[in-house]
């Protein structure tokens, strides 16, 4: 009995012994996990496609090369330009363009501005004769006042410079017309006595335009678009000045430059691919555990 036990015990410490070996032999034929991958970065996006844009803004004009001349024989002695602004104006606008690739896109505006007024004054030697108001003073002046509203239709372009942080900055040029319209011209003798008004002129003009900003990636297809703009209007000339039927008038005219430093908001809808993409994800490893 004994000698039986015995042998039972030995069966199984052989037992025990070969089914650890042949487990520690499994283990060492099963293949390795397989290699970990690095991350790696997604590659800039190329896309295209239509947009349509919407912008409100305001902006300063600038009065230049401000000129005045009279009918033919009529001389104004010792005229001279003393002082002359425009005050700044509204703007709203509407456009569609075409994003070609990650760095270039065209667009087309048209846009209304309005709200700015024109002040200019004038001054002239005073006469001898002692039935004139300003007779024997220093300087007869002239105060000149007016409003101008223009409507702008420009062909665009544009030069992407790279997306940072959903950010994208610009350059761009612009080439159109302007609809540049004067009216409400009104002429005051301060110290002479007299007043005068003007018809509303109305006149297309060449412009051009040139531009930087940058647009924020809002949603997958929505833009925010912030940017300056130096828009150059082209000149006029303002209606002729009636004096009342004053014989003494002259019928003097105004010439200006129009041209206006823009600050600009809006916002690009883009169709279909944007191009934008969320941030690329790293590779997860996997799970390996030893037992």
């Amino acid at each position: 009995m004994g000698v039986f036990k015995g042998s039972i015990k030995a069966l199984a410490l052989s037992s025990t012994i070969a089914l650890s070996a042949g487990t520690a032999f499994a283990a060492d034929i099963l293949p390795p996990p397989p290699p970990m991958e690095a991350p790696r970065s997604m590659p800039a996006a190329e896309f295209s496609g239509w947009y349509i844009r919407g912008d409100v803004g305001i902006g300063q004009n600038r009065q230049e090369k401000f000129r005045s001349s009279f009918d033919a024989g009529f001389a104004v002695p010792g005229l001279q330009y003393d002082q002359g602004s425009m005050s700044s104006h509204l703007m709203a606008g509407v456009g569609v363009g075409y994003q070609f690739n990650s760095w270039f896109r065209a667009d087309a505006t048209a846009e209304y501005q309005g709200g700015a007024r024109w002040r200019q004054v004038e001054s002239y030697t005073g006469p001898a004769a002692p039935a004139a108001p300003c007779a024997n003073a220093n300087r007869c002046v002239d105060l000149y006042h007016g409003n101008i509203s223009s409507a702008v239709f420009l062909a665009n372009g544009y030069v992407d410079l790279g997306t940072w942080y959903n950010v994208t900055p610009y350059l761009g040029l612009g080439v159109g017309m302007a609809n540049n319209r004067i009216g409400s011209i009104t002429d005051n003798g301060i110290n002479q006595g007299g007043f005068g008004t003007a018809p509303a002129v109305t006149k297309n003009n060449f412009a051009w335009a040139v531009m930087a900003g940058m647009a924020v990636n809002l949603a997958p297809n929505m833009k925010l678009d912030v940017g300056y703009r130096y828009l150059d209007k082209g000149s006029m000339n303002s209606g002729r000045i009636d004096c009342g039927g004053a014989v003494a008038c002259g019928f003097e005219t105004h010439r200006v430059k129009l041209a206006s430093h823009d600050v600009r908001i809006g916002l690009r809808y883009m169709f279909g691919d944007s191009g934008y993409a969320p941030a690329p994800m790293a590779f997860q490893q996997p799970l390996i555990r030893k037992y």
